[in-house]
């Protein structure tokens, strides 16, 4: 039973660009006949072409500084400055500005806007879906690639105008089973759904009613907006729900509120389940700044940080301690810079999407940008396995490897990791 309370977009771009540049090797001349050049001559030419500056990238950052998902933003724009750093080390040519998202969509659309304006032919971001949802209407106008890091709605897989939109993070299409089989797997089968009525929210809220529907329990859904300036009404029918659990689809802006709000109404962290928008190492300062203890026994899922020591170790020197979504961060930027590599001109929207489309399966495997520019160079196809590990972009442009962490708040507010899990979309 279900009570509710309510406060292939890819293939035909890739399919136009690549009709594009097959038109464009073979009309690359200027419709004269080409005398035959001697062996002197097509030496010359091959070392011209090896030695050429590559076209500089301009990437747009709209991520957030300020705002809900500061925290997030933080380990994302150090890693999109570190891969930007390891491209112009590895022979290619990148710039990146960065417009604060403020974790706002007015502001993350007047920020895409503003850098759209000084010439970025991509952009990085946002860090929410919200967000994101924002600005992909202008990104489709314009068709300029946009790669989000962290936006897990699954609306954006099969939304008309996020042609030009993909992203290094699986949608929440994988985290949903996870979340439903956990906690029916406990003998939980009352579950109260409390959340944003956002982009992430609303696409997060319909899969997990469907799943918990499969597996015969019963759910309340009260979502509310995340700009309101009490969330009592919401909390109050949650706790007349009576739940066995209750799973928090909020941010720490708002969420960490409403969970101080049930536990102060009789249910306990114990009876909490936090969601990925939910995660922070401090989330109990937010919650309660008097008691670290205060979220002990809670439950909840997380993207599990990924990355290899060596690339942990460089973000930890440049100051940050909570990485995740970082490798995503990293990931964006060097698909992006392939990319560019292989159509030569990065304001070609279409052909940039055509070539990233191509960039995760099926070719020589490589994982760094120099090591792939250098197999582009010889004409060969790439498979890129990123830092965040095997990225394998779907038609609709997203991952199709997933890996959570269940993990729950003991000891003082120190979240403790009880399991982890990978899921394969593609076998899906």
């Amino acid at each position: 039973m279900r009570v509710q309370v309510r406060s292939s977009r890819w293939v035909c771009v890739v399919a136009a660009a690549t009709t594009m540049l097959a038109l464009a090797v073979v009309s690359c001349g200027d419709g004269g006949e080409e005398p035959t050049p001697t062996p002197e001559a097509t030496t010359a030419t091959a070392t011209t072409e090896a030695t050429a500056a590559p076209v500089t990238l301009h990437i747009g950052g709209v991520l957030p500084e300020t705002g809900s998902l500061a925290f997030l933003g933080e380990p994302i724009i150090a890693a999109v400055r570190l891969a930007v750093e390891d491209v112009n080390a590895q022979g290619g040519s990148v710039s990146f500005s960065l417009a604060d998202s403020a974790t706002n969509p007015a502001t993350g659309l007047e920020g895409a806007r503003r850098l759209l304006g000084e010439g970025a032919h991509v952009i990085v971001g946002a860090a929410a879906s919200a967000v994101s949802q924002a600005f992909v209407q202008t990104l489709f106008d314009e068709q300029v690639p946009q790669c989000s890091p962290s936006n897990t709605s699954p609306v954006f897989t099969t939304q008309e105008n996020a042609a030009y939109y993909f992203r290094t993070i699986p949608p929440d299409t994988a985290m949903a089973p996870l979340i439903a089989d956990y906690v029916v797997s406990r003998g939980l089968s009352r579950v109260a759904i409390i959340g944003r009525a956002d982009a992430w929210g609303n696409a997060l809220e319909s899969l997990l009613v469907d799943e918990f529907d499969k597996l015969g329990a019963d759910t309340l859904s009260v979502l509310y907006d995340p700009e309101t300036a009490s969330y009592s009404a919401e909390v109050a029918q949650v706790v007349n729900y009576n739940p066995d659990i209750v799973i928090n689809l909020g941010f720490e802006s708002d969420g960490s509120e409403t969970v101080r709000q049930l536990i102060e109404s009789g249910i306990g962290p114990e009876r909490q389940f936090a969601a990925t928008g939910l995660y922070s190492p401090t989330l109990w300062e937010s919650v309660d700044a008097s008691n670290p203890s205060v979220l002990d026994g809670m439950l909840g899922i997380s993207q599990t940080a990924k990355g290899a020591e060596d690339f942990k170790a460089r973000l930890r020197a440049a100051g940050q301690d909570y990485l995740a979504y970082a490798a995503e961060g990293y990931d964006c930027v060097i698909l992006m810079a392939l990319a560019a590599r292989v159509v030569d001109d990065p304001g070609d929207g279409e052909a940039m999407m055509a070539a990233i489309a191509g960039l995760t399966h099926d070719g020589v495997e490589c994982t760094s940008y120099g090591e792939c520019a250098a197999l582009i160079d010889e004409g060969k196809d790439v498979d890129y396995s990123g830092v965040s590990g095997p990225i394998n972009l779907s038609d609709e442009g997203d991952p199709t490897i997933a890996v959570y962490s269940i993990h729950t708040w003991e000891d003082g507010g120190n979240p403790v990791t009880l399991s982890t899990e990978t899921v394969d979309l593609a076998a899906e």
